[in-house]
């Protein structure tokens, strides 16, 4: 196991914030196009993809994490005696 902090959780939370910001984009574009009639078609289209690019980062983000984990505990679980250096569940 390294000695550096694992920024497991902060790529978490990053793929959330993505998620979450290309879902708003999505809706606040597809609002206006409606309104003009211009196509909601194009818009849902692209924010469709920059949605579904966010989910698989957030999937492969919690899949990391918890990859991370397991291996931190099986070596924790091997080596007992080592000093952790992070404390926290990254």
């Amino acid at each position: 196991m390294r000695r550096v902090p694992l920024f497991a959780t902060d790529r978490v939370i990053a793929a959330w914030i993505a998620l979450a910001a290309s879902l708003a984009t999505t809706a606040a574009l597809a609002v206006p196009a409606v309104r003009r009639g211009t196509g909601l078609a194009p818009v849902l289209a692209i924010g469709g993809l920059f949605v579904a690019a966010a989910l698989v980062l957030a999937v492969h983000a919690h899949a990391r994490r918890a990859a991370l984990l397991r291996r931190a505990r099986e070596l924790t679980a091997t080596h007992p005696s080592t000093p952790r250096t992070h404390t926290s569940e990254n």
